[in-house]
């Protein structure tokens, strides 16, 4: 089951979308984990502590014609925590999986994009939490 993202309060300007380039053979739920690939192209999450390019703003579905969409990068959301995974208040945590789940960050990762977010509570294995995601 994935484990989709969901905005609780846009931040910035509207969440701050920006726009990305996706395959059009590929379906994208509202509130997934989306993965940079490079400067303007971003694929669904594949894994664990991969970039991040922020989550998808609407639905897409596979084989629609639609190539472009918005990816919300500024925005409080709540999130699953990762199976054996946990997360604490105030650190950044990551990606912890294709299924869309979260993790306490490692070494690095913020610098390196890595992160989704930061924690605003903590939280452990199969848990929700909310996070203020700032990419």
């Amino acid at each position: 089951m994935a484990k989709e993202l969901k905005i609780v309060t846009l931040l910035g300007n509207n969440g701050d979308p920006s726009e990305y380039t996706v395959a059009d053979d590929t379906a994208i739920v509202k509130g997934e984990l989306m993965e940079k690939k490079d400067a303007s192209t971003a694929t669904k999450v594949s894994g664990a502590g991969v970039p991040i390019a922020g989550i998808a703003a609407t639905d897409k579905g596979a084989l629609d014609g639609t190539t472009k969409m918005a990816v919300i990068t500024h925005a409080v959301v709540t999130a699953y925590v990762l199976s054996g995974g946990s997360a604490t208040l105030g650190s950044y945590v990551r990606s912890g999986g294709a299924d869309n789940s979260v993790t306490v960050a490692t070494t690095l990762d913020n610098e390196t994009g890595k992160t989704v977010g930061k924690s605003e509570e903590t939280g452990t294995s199969e848990e929700q939490i909310d996070l203020v995601m700032n990419l």
